[in-house]
């Protein structure tokens, strides 16, 4: 019967493990013919709208030129990669404002705090603008109304993230697991439009959108990381949709001299774009930064500085748009992280400092035994050594008996 449970059991664990191998390989399939899928959609000429959320990754993101989808150790990891908010200890809040053109007011606000099943983040991008000034066509030609318009763009983003290894059916892909890997999505609901003209009526539209991304450590200061941003196709935004991308990154630490390098590499509508990225930390609370950011037809520099003060984060960004100088926008960030949860061994009670009890008089010390004695002593020992090694009844009595004998010799000899 015994028999019988170790083979079941044994056929059971090989069922699994076939299982698992199986499904492994499924995914693995499923990922890769939806990746080319992906990538023979980047062709279509689908009519795309703009996505606010690629522009609000937070002033450290956009000072190391974008290059950041490895990295995402901070509240930016709420857009540029969600499996970067696994790193939440407790709670964090991230925001970002900055001027585009000079004249589009832009804010970014988001927050992520750990939950028992994992890490939850809320985020809003939004950009606006006024005085956008009306025209209708008269025959063929344009004429100015004298009234005025409104354009607004926004998303809200949910997040969750969490260790691959803690979330069920992920947590069955080895490579995953094996590799300590963190994952995370992004649920986002897009409102943009015009408001104010009447010639501007039917300009608005809202729909939603799905990320997905993991950061895989190769080791300990090396990172790797891939995402797919708006991955569900088709009109979700009216009759647009938003583009989709799919980056990878990697970056690398250099504890020795404070530095970290990233570099991302991103495909989407315009083509396959890079991003480097740069990050030195000179002294305790100072950070610099540096970056390339590609667009289609142009590599645009960005510069940042940074620093921290009690768990407080402020930084900025200088980022250039090489093809429209007039873009050229200056970001600031204010960010905020809560205390990290102690991960080392508990601390030891306090030390109760007790008065010593007063020691016991010593015994007082045995006399010191004659030549004689230390000679029947010895012989003691002899015998109580053939006495553990006697095996006869006979031979036992009279081990015994001796002992016994010079155990009194013994005791005489010491009184004299």
């Amino acid at each position: 019967m015994m028999f019988n449970n170790q083979d079941t059991r044994y056929n059971n664990q090989t069922i699994f493990k076939h299982q698992t191998s199986k499904l492994n390989w499924i995914l693995r399939i499923g990922i890769c013919l939806y990746l080319v899928s992906c990538i023979l959609g980047f062709a279509t000429n689908a009519s795309t709208t703009i996505d606010p959320t690629e522009i609000g990754v937070g002033a450290r993101p956009l000072g190391m030129g974008k290059a950041f989808n490895s990295v995402a150790d901070d509240g930016s990891a709420l857009f540029m990669n969600p499996a970067g908010l696994a790193d939440t200890q407790k709670f964090s809040v991230i925001s970002m404002s900055g001027n585009l053109i000079n004249e589009v007011p832009y804010m970014m606000l988001g927050g992520a705090w750990r939950a028992p099943a994992g890490v939850i983040g809320i985020g809003y991008v939004g950009a606006s603008t006024d005085g956008i000034k009306e025209a209708i066509l008269v025959g063929s030609t344009p004429e100015v109304t004298g009234n005025t318009a409104n354009f607004g763009a926004t998303t809200f983003v949910l997040s969750y993230a969490n260790e691959a290894k803690e979330i069920n059916y992920i947590n069955k892909i080895n490579f995953l697991t094996d590799r300590n890997a963190k994952v995370g999505a992004n649920f986002k609901l897009v409102s943009q439009g015009f408001s104010g003209g009447a010639s501007f009526e039917g300009g608005s539209a809202s729909g939603f959108d799905v990320d997905l991304g993991t950061i895989i450590p190769i080791n300990e200061t090396m990172n790797s990381s891939v995402t797919i941003k708006n991955i569900i196709p088709g009109n979700n935004v009216g009759k647009d949709e938003l583009p989709m991308s799919i980056i990878g990154g990697l970056s690398v630490k250099y504890p020795e001299r404070n530095l970290l390098t990233a570099y991302d590499a991103e495909m989407n509508q315009e083509g396959f774009l890079l991003h480097l990225g740069i990050e030195w930390n000179p002294t305790k609370a100072l950070f610099v930064r540096a970056g390339i950011d590609q667009k289609a037809d142009a590599y645009n520099l960005a510069l940042g500085l940074g620093t921290k003060f009690k768990g407080f984060t402020f930084d900025y960004a200088y980022h250039t748009y090489a093809e429209m100088s007039e873009f050229t926008t200056h970001y600031f960030s204010i960010g905020f992280a809560g205390p990290e949860m102690a991960t080392g061994p508990e601390p030891k009670p306090p030390v109760v400092e007790r008065t010593p009890a007063p020691a016991a008089p010593a015994a007082p010390a045995e006399p010191e035994m004659s030549p004689m004695a230390k000679k029947i002593q010895a012989y003691i020992t002899t015998l109580e050594g053939k006495l553990a090694g006697a095996k006869e009844p006979a031979r036992i009595a009279k081990l015994k008996q001796l002992i016994a004998a010079e155990k009194v010799r013994l005791a005489k000899e010491i009184k004299k």
